[in-house]
């Protein structure tokens, strides 16, 4: 069902104060690139929330490949960033992630889908089985469907209510996703079908539906900031692709 403790994020929103957006931008994009650009570095990825009750804000996250790297600190890269822009932003909803693997279709680096769309998903613990089946089945027809989506799974293991669920869609641009909605898909849910028998995405996807929680499911999508992340060559996010 999940994997335990390999690749985590610490995740929070930052809520900037306004008319310092610039300020808050520069000041970020200068404490990455001195305490967060360098092999052995703790390293940060930063998004631009743009729809959803967080609309606006920075969606700011530490990538760790084991819950122990979290015991490392930098208290004079935390210092750094509370000079520049501590007194420019309110942080928020603080919680821990961990990457589910075998739920997963990630075979690029994910800098190369700077378009995120998330959906949260909040799952009853009674049936769980039903939720994960059709969740790691997702998986496999993408791996035998050659369909060109990148999905990441990631469980919320503290700071959320319940059993909360991130399914998380990377697209090059707006036009990728639309194709990734439409023909795509379309052949996820074929070769779903070829796997697992005629009409199981149906079948499969209702069990999944009466799963959740009432008002179990939300949506928000974002926008990678670059400027504002460790660099890709420093990041070691190849542990993310399921082909490894």
């Amino acid at each position: 069902m999940m994997t335990g403790y390999a690749q985590l994020i610490n995740m929070r929103y930052l809520k900037v104060d306004r008319g310092m957006e610039t300020k808050f931008k520069e000041g970020a994009k200068k404490k990455t690139s001195i305490y967060n650009s360098k092999e052995g570095q703790i390293r940060y990825f930063t998004f631009l929330v743009n729809t959803g009750p967080h609309s606006g804000e920075y969606f700011r996250v530490r990538y760790e490949e084991e819950l122990s790297g979290f015991d490392s600190n930098d208290p004079k890269g935390n210092d750094y960033w509370n000079d520049l822009v501590g007194d420019l932003h309110t942080s928020s909803d603080a919680q821990r992630w961990g990457y589910v693997k075998n739920a997963s279709h990630v075979t690029v680096s994910p800098f190369a889908k700077p378009l995120r769309r998330v959906l949260t998903y909040n799952y009853k613990g009674t049936m769980q089985k039903e939720f994960w089946r059709f969740r790691n089945n997702v998986a496999q027809a993408l791996q035998n469907a050659d369909a060109d989506i990148f999905m990441e799974v990631w469980w919320c293991g503290s700071g959320c209510n319940g059993n909360t669920v991130n399914v998380v869609f990377g697209h090059k641009n707006y036009a990728e996703q639309a194709t990734d909605n439409g023909e795509e898909w379309v052949k996820v849910v074929e070769k779903y079908n070829e796997m697992f028998g005629e009409d199981a995405y149906e079948e499969d996807i209702q069990a999944f539906e009466t799963s959740l929680e009432m008002y179990g499911r939300s949506s928000h999508s974002m926008s990678f900031q670059p400027e504002m992340s460790s660099p890709e060559n420093m990041s070691s996010l190849e542990e993310l692709n399921t082909n490894n």
